[in-house]
């Protein structure tokens, strides 16, 4: 069934088909927007949405904007800029945004029930009734952690799975968010991001004080076991497997340790050629044309590299976790030692 989403709906939910068809009827388009300087309002408000989403918080309330359509091609320049610095903590934290943000509008200001299918029907989120099959549910649930989503703790019958209204939309946001994920980063001429190199450089900076603002000053004293282990070994100029140089880069990279720092981290080692290592930092930081996650505390263990694990392993499932909570407590030692 056809249906007419207003301009405000569309804000909303920018991530659907009819916010380019919008922006395509105003004229606008990638050549236009680079070739024009008076379109600044629009690039400074995609910074402003990255850097929203940079400090969105839990329970965040969103509100409809004045300008609909600004709100509309905010969102595309904003995956462009976010594309341009190929920073994946910098991607997730968009997708992440987006995500919750489409979430509160369609559960708690949405009224139209039109709309809301719609929006299920254009993710592929496929329900029958109060159900959805057992393999789109698997497919959907892949990257949810909570016991609930387990299959093996559901009602299944006759292939399918029973959800209720919580669980659909806490579906839905999580499909917005993987959606995204996957088609960022944007594959984008050079050119264009040297045009948009003065709104790059504040995404960068924006994308940069919350990584410190989520991890502090790197601190290898409360790194997890299994990271402690490798750097060390890397320092020290011993071999590492290339699942240990991979998890050691993408974790120092995720809490700000910057390329060169990490290519430091390896050049004590008696077969170090700093233009082989430099080549593979960049490319596993996302310099390149990928980009990669650090590895899950699961993933640790199936490569083999899980090494020294103590009490406090078992309450998280990543060493970023780890890491964050040890961060944590010693602040609020230092804080409290400090009255």
């Amino acid at each position: 069934m056809k249906i007419r989403l207003e301009l405000q709906d569309i804000a909303h939910y920018p991530f659907l088909k009819e916010a380019q068809e919008v922006i395509a009827a105003r004229g606008f388009s990638l050549a236009t927007i680079t070739g024009n300087s008076k379109n600044k309002e629009y690039l400074d408000a995609a910074v402003e949405r990255i850097r929203d989403a940079a400090q969105s918080k839990k329970g965040r309330v969103w509100t409809d904007s004045d300008d609909p359509f600004l709100d509309i091609l905010s969102y595309g320049l904003a995956r462009i800029l976010i594309s341009c610095i190929k920073n994946r903590s910098g991607i997730a934290t968009l997708a992440r945004y987006e995500a919750e943000r489409a979430f509160y509008f369609l559960q708690i200001i949405e009224t139209n029930d039109d709309i809301r299918q719609h929006i299920f029907r254009e993710l592929d989120i496929p329900f029958s009734g109060s159900s959805i099959s057992y393999i789109r549910f698997i497919e959907l649930t892949q990257t949810l952690r909570e016991d609930s989503f387990r299959l093996v703790n559901r009602d299944l019958s006759k292939g399918q799975v029973s959800l209720n209204d919580e669980e659909k939309y806490l579906l839905l946001r999580e499909r917005i968010r993987t959606l995204l994920l996957e088609q960022l980063p944007l594959d984008l001429p050079d050119s264009v991001c040297e045009h948009f190199s003065e709104h790059i450089m504040d995404v960068q900076t924006i994308i940069a004080e919350r990584t410190v603002e989520e991890y502090g000053d790197v601190d290898e004293s409360r790194f997890p076991p299994c990271i402690h282990a490798l750097y060390e070994a890397a320092i020290a100029g011993k071999y590492l497997t290339h699942s240990g140089r991979f998890a050691l880069t993408t974790f120092l990279h995720t809490i700000g340790m910057d390329a060169t720092e990490i290519i430091s981290t390896f050049s004590q080692g008696s077969d170090f050629n700093i233009e082989i290592t430099s080549y593979q930092v960049n490319h596993i930081i996302s310099q390149g044309t990928d980009g990669y996650t650090s590895p899950s505390c699961a993933t640790m263990m199936t490569h083999g590299i899980c090494s020294g694990k103590n009490a406090k392993c078992k309450q998280v499932t990543h060493p970023l976790s780890y890491y964050r909570k040890e961060k944590k407590a010693n602040k609020k030692t230092v804080n409290m030692t400090s009255k």
